[in-house]
């Protein structure tokens, strides 16, 4: 467990600077159970997930984690969540319809990503898994950093479609 932990710390390190500067997103790991901390990537004014202080999360944002039970089965996870968005400071959005929205949007340029569902409720907007050995898991979570990276425009344009 402690060797994917660090290749997503390295990730993180790796990519961090580059989205940020280029494309305004956060690359950060961040605690979160019991469980290696996942990898979050997503721009400040889409969540508070950042947020140490917060009492909930709100918001949108990608995840990359591992997982024991998901080690044992040599997978890792990915998904883009949408939490309590109704809530989101500066904008008027309904979950169920940017859910919809956003799928529309990204269905084909998703499609080909490993085991990918857009079949969730509103709060997840796409999940995935893909093969988890140690020797590829560093290439694949950047395949998936840069799958997130082509597809975040679409969530910057919705919620300016949606700004109050």
């Amino acid at each position: 467990m402690d060797q994917y932990s660090e290749i997503l710390k390295q990730q993180a390190k790796l990519h961090a600077p580059g989205i940020l500067k280029k494309h305004g997103l956060i690359c950060k790991q961040l605690p979160f159970g019991d469980g290696p901390p996942p990898l979050y990537i997503a721009k400040p004014q889409w969540t508070n997930r950042f947020d140490k202080k917060r009492e909930a999360t709100i918001g949108i944002f990608c995840s990359i984690w591992v997982a024991p039970t998901l080690l044992k089965q040599k997978q890792f996870a990915y998904n883009i969540h949408s939490k309590n968005i109704r809530n989101l400071p500066g904008y008027t959005l309904v979950s169920k319809k940017f859910a919809n929205d956003f799928r529309d949007l990204v269905r084909a340029q998703v499609s080909h990503w490993p085991n990918i569902s857009l079949e969730h409720g509103p709060t997840t907007l796409l999940q995935g898994k893909d093969t988890c050995e140690l020797d590829s898991f560093a290439e694949k979570v950047e395949e998936r950093i840069n799958g997130f990276v082509d597809i975040h425009q679409h969530i910057d344009n919705l919620l300016e479609a949606s700004a109050s």
